[in-house]
């Protein structure tokens, strides 16, 4: 038996249960990268292709993704980049990364 199902065990927890939640925080942290991975390549196509007619399409669909990264990272806490403010400047080459998953475990 593990740490985590003797633990479990111990407070009436199941196996099974443990499991789970092992199985849907994998699940989080590969959504996690999959939209991390189409921020960098929104950003890399506003950036390599400034003139192009899908600009506003790509930066519409990076707000979103941002958007969606920070609900699943902190469901409580507010876009720090401040990407929900639609006055604020969007030139795509000083938007901010988001804070890579190492910060919020405090690594």
């Amino acid at each position: 038996m593990t740490t985590d199902t003797v633990a479990s065990a111990a407070c009436g927890g199941s196996a099974t249960s443990s499991a789970s939640s092992l199985e849907a925080g994998a699940e989080l942290e590969r959504t996690l990268d999959r939209l991390q991975a189409r921020m960098e390549a929104l950003q890399l196509s506003m950036r390599a292709h400034r003139a192009s007619p899908r600009l506003e399409l790509w930066r519409h669909d990076l707000r979103e993704t941002r958007e969606t990264w920070f609900r699943l990272v902190d469901p409580d806490g507010q876009d720090p980049t401040g990407e929900g403010n639609r006055h604020g400047a969007t030139d795509p080459s000083h938007e901010r990364e988001p804070r890579r998953r190492a910060d919020r475990r405090g690594r």
